[in-house]
């Protein structure tokens, strides 16, 4: 019916061909956020200030994986605290040995290309009179 098609939506417009009207969405304001009494700030809520860092110990170790991904321990909350220490001491141990992996694996990688890069550079060019001396 035509009260339909007249009908007006909070941000748009429906004609009676059914085509939208933008020019109701562009002629409104953003919607904001409403300003921060400094006065009623909840102490329970961490802040971090630029340059700051902040140990989230509550959330449990970060696991480096073989590949280099990461994660976490997705029951820790439930671990008791017993639980909670073994498991960071073991964490500990096996992500510095796979961070060393990792690191020696990424610079032998470098080694590599370089290598190729220099003996690539290095190489004479088909034609020059260096590799056609050589045959």
């Amino acid at each position: 019916s035509d009260s339909f098609a007249a009908s007006q939506d909070s941000s748009k417009k429906i004609t009676s061909s059914n085509e939208i009207d933008e020019t109701s969405v562009n002629d409104q304001a953003p919607l904001q956020l409403p300003p921060v009494n400094p006065n009623n700030v909840n102490k329970d809520i961490k802040t971090l200030k630029f340059g700051e860092a902040m140990k989230l110990d509550e959330m449990g170790p970060i696991i480096i994986n073989t590949d280099g991904t990461t994660r976490r321990i997705d029951n820790w909350d439930i671990l008791t605290e017993r639980e909670q220490e073994v498991t960071w001491r073991r964490i500990k141990k096996r992500n510095a040995e796979r961070r060393k992996m990792l690191e020696e694996k990424d610079n032998a990688q470098k080694k590599a290309e370089r290598k190729f890069v220099k003996t690539k550079m290095c190489a004479p060019k088909p034609g020059s009179s260096a590799s056609v001396g050589n045959k």
